[in-house]
């Protein structure tokens, strides 16, 4: 049991369980107590398949500061008891204005302001577990003791009876809040307000990027970073490559991508595509006990999930964000596009030896040498964090390598956005906005007419010697 990053209000308790594939997450309130409505709500979620980790655990956190912002209020539960529609009414009132004043908190939770679109999400996750409690929970005495239940049925009865409507009252709160910032000049925080749609660029630093691969000495770090730089690969992503993801045409190794829970990888044997799960089932078969591993690795093993029905905080969670492929390879289905051609012919130099790994009974293409576990999301990234603070001397974050490959495409390549598009895989062009940026040098020399650019200075040829 851990308490959740960012919050105080609430622990999260993965178990195991016969009925779900997946962990149950039981949320224990920050009294101890476990909520009766938000275990049924929480099940009722899995169910039907919405109950993905990320999505619950938004609902949890807002269920959860409510029911700590009524124990906080010890002189106004009676109030609360009589009208529970105060309660929430309240709760989000505190959370847009934070309950901090001239630098004391009297309810000891010390709630910063919120942005009113933040606090408009935060409604938005209230309102899930509102409309389950409506429907199936509709009556007080079914789970006497839930308090949060109660107060939630309560506000429901007077938002029914009154037409109120929480998002518009929070608006008028903000529109207030702002008037009196116009009115009276108070140092309202500036993060209540837009700042405009100003982008802060955030990509690895070019000069500094061959340096920083070829030092890496790991070959699936190595191999990690030129598919995240040079083909725009997010890290999970990297996490989700089988070893039957990669495939050849001519001399130069591919990479399939595809969902990892409905898409297909190719079979050698089947000259064919096949589902992923399939590949999964067919190693889980090989799979013998291993006592020289810990139980999270030993549990992970005996199952072999998809890693994104794992929970969030599981060591072998990778996430999954959507993404729109075009073109298929009429063998291979979507295939990586890469933007420069010595880095795949380095990449595919560095498959050999990735596929010779020793693995423990899983699939996945990149590993921890450690133990022949698959590579984690935190492993890589404490990994690139170390490593770009010794060659940049600035602690990176991974996604800067797909900043880089928008600002490869926009200032190399010199590729149109649509293109970009289409290389970053992105549903819609405006998701592209963030990352195809004309660097400050190329708009000086195009403003100066200038052929050549600073940029013709990246030189990766290197990677093409055999």
């Amino acid at each position: 049991m851990k308490n959740n990053l960012g919050s105080r209000s609430h622990y999260i308790r993965y178990v195991r369980t016969k009925e779900f594939e997946r962990d149950f997450p039981l949320v224990y309130l920050v009294d101890g107590k476990v909520s009766f409505s938000l275990l049924s709500f929480t099940k009722e979620q899995m169910d039907i398949g919405r109950g993905k980790d990320a999505a619950l655990r938004r609902i949890f956190k807002v269920v959860a500061d409510i029911y700590q912002f009524y124990l906080a209020n010890e002189d106004k539960h009676q109030a609360y008891l009589n009208s529970g529609h105060e309660l929430i009414i309240d709760y989000f009132s505190a959370k847009l204005h934070g309950t901090i004043k001239n630098g004391v908190c009297d309810l000891g939770l010390f709630w910063k302001k919120t942005k009113y679109a933040d606090v408009r999400k935060s409604i938005t996750q209230f309102q899930k577990y509102q409309s389950y409690c409506k429907t199936y929970l509709n009556v007080t005495e079914l789970v006497s003791d839930d308090m949060i239940h109660q107060m939630t049925v309560r506000y429901s009865a007077f938002e029914k009876k009154t037409n109120f409507k929480l998002l518009e009252h929070i608006a008028s709160v903000k529109d207030a809040m702002a008037d009196d910032r116009n009115q009276t000049g108070l140092d309202y925080d500036n993060e209540f307000f837009d700042q405009g749609n100003s982008k802060i660029i955030k990509y690895f630093p070019p000069k500094k990027l061959k340096e920083f691969i070829d030092s890496e000495e790991n070959i699936n770090y190595q191999a990690a970073f030129l598919l995240s730089g040079f083909t725009g690969l997010r890290e999970s992503e990297n996490l989700h490559i089988f070893v039957s993801d990669i495939v050849y045409q001519g001399s130069l190794a591919e990479v399939i991508i595809s969902d990892p829970n409905k898409g297909k990888t190719f079979s050698p044997e089947k000259n064919k595509l096949v589902p992923r799960i399939g590949i999964l089932k067919s190693c889980l078969r090989q799979h013998k006990a291993i006592s020289d591993l810990d139980d999270i690795n030993i549990d992970y093993l005996s199952r072999l999930p998809v890693r994104t029905n794992l929970h969030t905080r599981h060591r072998y969670h990778a996430g999954w964000k959507g993404v729109q492929l075009r073109d298929p390879n009429e063998k291979y289905g979507h295939l990586l596009e890469w933007t420069c051609g010595y880095a795949q012919e380095l990449f595919t130099r560095l498959v050999p030896k990735l596929l010779m790994q020793s693995r423990r009974s899983h699939p996945y293409l990149l590993c921890n040498t450690d133990n022949d576990m698959p590579m984690t999301v935190d492993a890589y990234e404490s990994r690139f964090r170390r490593h770009s603070a010794k060659i940049t001397g600035k602690e990176l974050y991974s996604h800067v390598m797909r900043h880089f490959t928008g600002f490869y495409c926009a200032n190399v390549l010199k590729v149109s956005q649509k293109d970009a598009q289409k290389i970053l895989r992105h549903k819609r062009e405006t998701s592209t906005d963030i990352y195809y940026n004309l660097s400050p040098e190329e708009v000086k020399r195009q403003i100066a007419m200038k052929e050549t650019s600073i940029w013709d200075e990246l030189d990766f040829s290197d990677w093409g010697k055999k």
